[in-house]
């Protein structure tokens, strides 16, 4: 079937609604009464200025009249404009929030790290200027000289009338106080460079800190405004956490912005939709159809693997390389204590580490068990340090902790234990806090994934049609 069966669900809806009031689909209407119509449904006026953007898209061909059944062709496409109005401000949205995160983040990194001078501007900072283009020069060749204060440089000969020169130079700013002269010259027979015009350019233009695109005019020796031009793009960047922060203001900006854009196109929406309940209803069950058929079931977790965690320092490679000390250590500490429990939970964390099973509250095990390991330790390091370096001991302390050599690389290395304990229990708590609460696997359903497969097909078949010249056709 080649057309949209929602298509034509939601038109033939659409003519009951007519029908409620006594207008059949065929029948033709007067703009007069077409607002009738829709102020009957509606119970009060009809949003006019709408109304008359709808009317103006309809095909009056019957002496300026016009059918159900056209104004239904055109509620649906206006229906379709809006909703795709609506996804891409959405879109924007989203984008725009990336962007002024992303940005945000910067400034947070240098805002209190950044080097100025006493009139505010940062060691580095440098003038950017792309020579672009000239205009109205002679039919000569044109040399330039660019100076500001003791920094000079020059572009070699090129030909008039309009020549190019896509060059960029960069000059040092100190005090913001220095202005920039370009200087031009047209080369005469015998090589001797004649002024031509000079341009001066201040600093006081720039400090929005964004690139500015000029057309200057030349001035000739005598300071006279000349009809030769050229077109420059300038930027000074003199302190980066203020052009962050401007960079922040301009996005918060255009969220606004489309912001505001989503309002008025959802309220337009609202506003078509109004004189008719019932397709209103329709239009609500096919929603959640979708929401159904593209989203997960709400009983399903897709475990994020651990390998993912975005974090602002690598948990992962830490947490990584203190279990694999740890358990090092527990190797050389069975020579002389017991030390299983330790090298049982690295095996099982490295396994579970690798084979991405690890979450919230099994993280929160783990930690706890390095925490029990510890005092466990901490207690046999306790009765046989009295041994080795103290003088209360008793001759059985002393005979396990200094005749006993084994016994005493156990008591050093276990002190260098304590250490990187501390450090795993701190990182697992760290990486606890990117973990999903639980781990749930998902069953496989192949006959679940076929219905809704077959009907994610239908419900896009019905709203977007197999074919576009017959999206209209009921």
């Amino acid at each position: 079937m080649s057309t949209s069966v929602n298509t034509i669900e939601k038109a033939n809806l659409l003519r009951k609604e007519f029908l409620e009031i006594e207008i059949n689909h065929d029948e033709l209407l007067s703009i007069e009464q077409f607002y009738r119509c829709l102020d009957k449904k509606l119970r009060r006026q009809f949003d006019r200025e709408l109304g008359d953007q709808l009317y103006q898209r309809m095909n009056k061909s019957f002496n300026n009249k016009i059918t159900v059944d056209e104004f239904i062709k055109v509620f649906l496409q206006a229906e379709e404009i809006l909703k795709n109005k609506i996804e891409s401000c959405k879109k924007q949205i989203l984008d725009y929030n990336k962007q002024r995160k992303y940005v945000s983040n910067q400034f947070d990194s240098i805002k209190d790290s950044e080097r100025v001078n006493q009139y505010g501007i940062k060691e580095d900072s440098y003038l950017t200027i792309e020579l672009l283009q000239g205009m109205n020069f002679p039919q000569q060749n044109v040399s330039v000289i660019l100076k500001l204060e003791n920094q000079k440089q020059e572009i070699q000969q090129i030909n008039g009338p309009s020549p190019q020169w896509n060059k960029t130079f960069n000059f040092k700013i100190s005090t913001g106080l220095e202005e920039l002269q370009l200087f031009f010259y047209t080369i005469n027979h015998p090589n001797i460079p004649q002024l031509l015009g000079t341009v001066t350019l201040s600093l006081s233009h720039l400090t929005n800190q964004t690139k500015i695109e000029d057309c200057c005019q030349l001035f000739d020796k005598n300071g006279q405004q000349t009809q030769t031009q050229i077109k420059l793009r300038s930027q000074w960047i003199f302190n980066d956490s203020k052009s962050l922060s401007n960079q922040i203001e301009v996005w918060n900006e255009q969220i606004k912005t489309a912001q505001d854009d989503l309002i008025d196109f959802e309220k337009d929406l609202a506003t078509l939709y109004e004189p008719f309940p019932n397709y209103v209803q329709l239009i609500r069950s096919i929603e959640k159809e979708d929401l159904a058929i593209n989203h997960q079931p709400p009983n399903t977790l897709v475990m994020t693997p651990i390998n993912n965690v975005n974090t602002q320092y690598d948990y992962k490679l830490y947490t990584r390389l203190c279990i694999l000390v740890v358990m090092g250590l527990s190797v050389f500490i069975c020579f002389g204590k017991s030390q299983f429990l330790d090298l049982i939970l690295c095996f099982l964390f490295i396994i579970e580490f690798e084979f991405n099973r690890l979450y919230k509250q099994r993280l929160i095990y783990y930690s706890v068990a390095v925490g029990i390991s510890l005092l466990c330790d901490l207690i046999w390091a306790i009765k046989y340090s009295q041994g080795f370096w103290g003088n209360d001991a008793t001759e059985i302390d002393k005979y396990y902790a200094i005749e006993k050599g084994p016994n005493r690389l156990a008591l050093i290395l276990l002190y260098v234990s304590f250490i990187f304990k501390l450090i795993l229990c701190a990182l697992l708590g760290a990486l606890s806090q990117e973990m999903p609460e639980k781990l749930e696997e998902q069953l496989p359903n192949r006959n679940k994934q076929i219905k809704q497969q077959l009907l994610y097909q239908k419900n896009k078949t019905a709203q977007f049609g197999e074919d576009n010249s017959t999206f209209y056709n009921y």
